[in-house]
This record gives structure tokens, C-alpha cells and sequence, in this order.
């Protein structure tokens, strides 16, 4: 959804504060997966299902996403958040768009230029295994995220970038269709034809722990560069994020 767009629906209240049992849930699965203050909106007839931004992306010249929210729908918006939209129409299960935001959050970390780019792939598919093994972990019991419809989520929004489809769940190419999609051999066949830089030779050589949450809420920035350190000395790469290159890929 372009920035422009955005604008525009919350303008005309197309875009609104999520509200309700659902929207409870997903912040609380949210909120278990990733250690970043987030705004849960719901936005009416987008081109998206789900959508992720950071606060302070302008919308105009000195116009912040943030800033915006706090005016026009009245919603605390901690600094460096994550804005969450969810199309309002969404019938998919929770579960399923905790794991498509998910996606969105992890590709977010990379289009900041945190890995070198012959290496995002691998990146990109530790973050997603680890997350992968996270869920089975008791303490995202309480959450009642249900691992399936979580994978296929993950899967949809990997999916659509990896395939380039670019919309999530419009893979043709069969990879990304199923819970495991990550273990699967042909997958890996799959991104190593695509990157010949790929080297991860499967989930079991990704811990689980890698994309773990700790240390309490805080914001994007903060936790960009904890990941960035941990994911790069797990993949064998020098972390390449400042606090500049943040703010400057948000108004990409």
C-alpha cells in the first residue's frame, strides 16, 4: 500500500483503530513473536491483506505515519513502532495473518540493508526457521496461536517474495503452499538456484533460540540491531545497519 494511500484512508476513516476479540488476539500473538511496541489498524478496502510500516515513515514531507495516527484516530503510538494494517474484511484465521505480519516483519529488517545482500537469503530463511521451532515452544500457549494456520501465513508472505509474486498467497510455483514448506528439500533446491550464495543446508542447522524475544518491549531501532548481531555471527557476516540507514529506508 502505497504512502499516499495511506494518507488518504485515514482521512476518510478507511483506516481505523482494530477493535474487538480478534484484534485482542492478534496483538497478543503479535506481541509474544516480536519484542517491538506495535499499532494493530484496520484498514477498508486496501490491495492488502496485511501490511507493515514503521511510525515514523513519512506520509509527507514531515508528516509522519506516526504523528498521523495520533491525530486523526486518537491511538498511542509508541516511539519506533511497528504500525500493523490488517484488511478489516479479513476472514482468515488469526493465526494465519500473525503469520503473514510476521513475514512482513522480517522482510521490513531486510529492505533496512541490515545483511549484506549475497547473504539476505540466508537471513531471511534462519529468521523464518527459528520462528518455525519458536512457535512449539510452551510459552505461546496463552497466546492460542495455532501452529498450521501460523506456517501458512509465513509461508504466503515468504512466498510472494521469494517466488517475486508479490502479492502473498499467489505463489504458482507450489513451493509455499504447505506448513512445512521450510523443511522441504525443494525449497532448498529452490533457493539455492535462486541465490547461489545460499548456504544453509537445512532447519536443523538454524537454532531454535535465534529469533527468541527477550529482554521486554522496546523499540524497532533497538531491535534491529539486536537481530542484525545475532543473525549475522549466526550466518558468518559483519552486521551493516546505523541508526541512518534506518531512518533513511523508510522513506523509500
Amino acid at each position: 500500500m502505497g504512502q499516499d494511500r495511506v494518507l488518504e484512508d485515514i482521512w476518510t476513516g478507511r483506516i481505523r483503530p482494530a477493535r474487538g476479540a480478534e484484534a485482542q488476539a492478534l496483538s497478543r500473538q503479535l506481541r509474544a513473536l516480536v519484542p517491538v511496541h506495535h499499532v494493530l489498524v484496520s484498514a477498508q478496502a486496501g490491495s492488502d491483506r496485511v501490511a507493515v510500516m514503521l511510525d515514523d515513515a513519512e506520509l509527507m514531507p514531515a508528516l509522519p505515519l506516526g504523528d498521523v495516527l495520533v491525530e486523526e484516530l486518537g491511538v498511542d503510538v509508541p516511539y519506533g513502532a511497528l504500525v500493523v494494517l490488517r484488511d478489516a474484511g479479513s476472514t482468515n484465521p488469526v493465526s494465519y495473518d500473525a503469520g503473514m505480519i510476521l513475514g512482513e516483519i522480517l522482510l521490513t529488517l531486510l529492505r533496512t540493508g541490515l545483511f549484506p545482500m549475497e547473504r539476505e537469503t540466508d537471513a531471511l530463511y534462519a529468521m523464518a526457521c527459528s520462528y518455525d521451532q519458536l512457535i512449539e515452544a510452551s510459552g505461546f500457549r496463552h497466546t492460542a496461536l495455532d501452529p498450521t494456520e501460523f506456517r501458512l501465513g509465513l509461508a504466503a508472505s515468504l512466498g510472494s517474495y521469494w517466488s517475486g509474486a508479490g502479492v502473498p498467497g499467489a505463489d504458482t510455483c507450489g513451493l509455499f503452499d504447505r506448513a512445512d514448506f521450510l523443511r522441504r528439500p525443494e525449497l532448498l533446491r529452490y533457493l539455492s538456484a535462486l541465490d547461489a550464495s545460499f548456504a544453509i543446508s537445512g532447519p536443523a542447522a538454524v537454532p531454535a533460540r535465534l529469533m527468541l524475544a527477550q529482554g521486554g518491549t522496546r523499540g524497532f531501532e533497538d531491535w534491529l540491531q539486536h537481530v542484525g548481531a545475532t543473525v549475522s555471527k549466526e550466518i558468518g557476516v559483519s552486521t551493516r545497519i546505523s541508526p541512518v540507514q534506518v531512518n533513511n529506508s523508510q522513506r523509500n
